[in-house]
């Protein structure tokens, strides 16, 4: 399941940079553009459940090669939400993920949030 409701809260879990449509399609180059299309991802598995980022509560963020990319994902992840509704947030470093992301998201939202 990519959205899994539960008294309204949701989880999405290893949200990946993959393209919904077709999971062969190469993956974003770069970290910045990876964190870009895991939000666009985000969107279109929240929106078919009535909810969007202003509903999200909590990410957790798994990154390879932490020291080097830390900077650059966090600057790309902060444009993904508006200054005043940050989630809370915690980042772990990883020695490898799937298809060789760079990042992957886990979500909990709720729908009570906005």
């Amino acid at each position: 399941s990519d959205v899994v409701m539960v008294n309204g809260w949701g989880f999405v879990s290893n949200l990946l940079p993959i393209d919904l449509e077709n999971d062969r399609t190469p993956l974003p180059e770069g970290v910045e553009r990876q964190v870009e299309k895991i939000f666009a991802n985000l969107d279109t598995l929240l929106g078919a459940v009535g909810l969007g980022r202003a509903n999200v509560v909590s990410v957790r963020i798994s990154l390879i090669e932490f020291p080097r990319l830390y900077a650059r994902m966090n600057v790309a992840y902060a444009r993904g939400f508006p200054a005043d509704r940050l989630p809370a947030r915690s980042c772990v470093g990883v020695s490898h993920l799937v298809r060789g992301a760079q990042v992957t998201m886990d979500f909990v939202v709720c729908e009570a949030r906005p």
